[in-house]
């Protein structure tokens, strides 16, 4: 006794769009992981963050020249500016400034 072939697996077109919104989900959801590891690794993996406490007479390009001496000091001052939500690059002394 031969047993009959079953016909292929065959998608319905609702099938098929339930399954282009499985693997989009899946792929946002990917993404977001990748997003949220990024941003948790490059905030120094959790570690206590560095403050500065501006002296009378301190600029915020001074500061910068000092964090990197070396490096391009625009864009440490873009940084620390991001950091402290600086609106201008006018510090007051006591002002507490997070560091990179």
């Amino acid at each position: 006794m031969e047993r009959s072939a079953e016909p292929p697996l065959r998608l319905t077109r609702r099938g098929r769009a339930v399954l282009v919104v499985l693997v989009a989900a899946v792929f946002c959801l990917v993404l977001s992981l990748a997003r949220v590891t990024s941003l948790a690794s490059s905030r120094g993996g959790g570690g206590p963050a560095r403050v500065h406490v501006v002296q009378s007479g301190e600029t915020l390009w001074g500061i910068a020249r000092g964090l990197a001496p070396e490096g391009d000091t625009r864009v440490v001052v873009a940084r620390l500016a991001g950091m402290n939500q600086l609106g201008t690059t006018d510090l007051v002394p006591g002002q507490a400034l997070r560091l990179p």
